[in-house]
């Protein structure tokens, strides 16, 4: 056990590495995704300014338009960045030939595939921090970080369901090489029927029940609630955990899965180099 631990800990850290350096090797890059990232919350500042006053949509949080936006783009990101890990890395991999050294290896297919989250999740939290960290100091976002606890809980349920699908979009591109359906159907879901723009409450009935099934829909409620003062647990926040955690094991497991069943049928076809 104590030597399975290290050697997953050493694997980790060098996927962390090889990530780390791809990336700060473009400096400027690096930079100006930075710069993208206060512009964006300059104009998300401005154009809630739209709709400033009382609004029964919003009533619940705090008439805040600007508040509201904020923590739907800046969660948003984080989850359509992690969905996509595995898709774009298995393309990565097939585009370069990686994958006839990766078969090579002893450990499994999908163990070596699973280390490329740690980057892109470490990347992506410090966006999200960065997002906050601006909204804060340039543009006056009130936050209240008492429950701060259950709202990292809450991301962590909701990195949990990336994950999930992250692995069926890689299933399926292990799959069938190009042209992922599964990729535009997550980011459109999460970006019309998730709430990050508006309250899913707007949404006709029929929509509103679908989109209890994308997990940031739970996500965005609980940590906009709990992001505001003298908000607590309550009976319907607790409710929106519950429905996040049952959602967060249900993708996680199907993706796993499926994840499993893609390669495994890739190597007995001998297609999984193929792209």
């Amino acid at each position: 056990m104590k030597k399975f631990l290290i050697n997953t800990f050493k694997r980790s850290l060098a996927f962390f590495k090889k990530d780390l350096i791809n990336q700060t090797s473009y400096r400027l890059s690096f930079f100006l995704n930075i710069l993208s990232i206060f512009i964006a919350v300059y104009v998300f500042f401005i154009f809630s300014k739209l709709f400033e006053g009382s609004n029964n949509y919003l009533e619940k949080f705090g008439n805040n338009y600007f508040f509201f936006l904020i923590i739907g783009i800046s969660i948003s990101d984080v989850v359509l960045r992690i969905s996509s890990v595995i898709n774009t890395e298995v393309r990565n991999y097939q585009l370069t030939g990686m994958f006839e050294e990766i078969i090579n290896l002893k450990a499994p297919i999908i163990e070596l595939l699973s280390y490329s989250f740690i980057y892109p999740i470490v990347y992506s939290i410090f966006r999200l921090l960065i997002f906050l960290f601006f909204a804060v100091i340039f543009f006056d976002l009130s936050l209240d970080f008492t429950n701060i606890g259950l709202i990292i809980f809450a991301i962590f349920l909701t990195l949990t369901s990336c994950i999930g699908i992250a692995y069926i979009a890689g299933a399926y591109a292990l799959a069938f090489k190009k042209g992922n359906p599964l990729s535009a159907i997550n980011q459109l879901s999460v970006m019309i029927l998730g709430g990050v723009f508006f309250p899913t409450t707007i949404l006709p009935d029929w929509l509103n029940y679908i989109s209890q099934f994308i997990p940031i829909t739970h996500a965005l409620e609980i940590i906009r609630y709990l992001f505001i003062s003298e908000n607590f647990l309550n009976t319907e926040v607790m409710q929106h955990f519950y429905s996040l955690a049952l959602l967060s094991l249900c993708f996680l497991s199907i993706g796993l899965v499926v994840c499993n069943f893609a390669i495994k049928n890739g190597k007995k076809n001998g297609t999984l180099t193929i792209y």
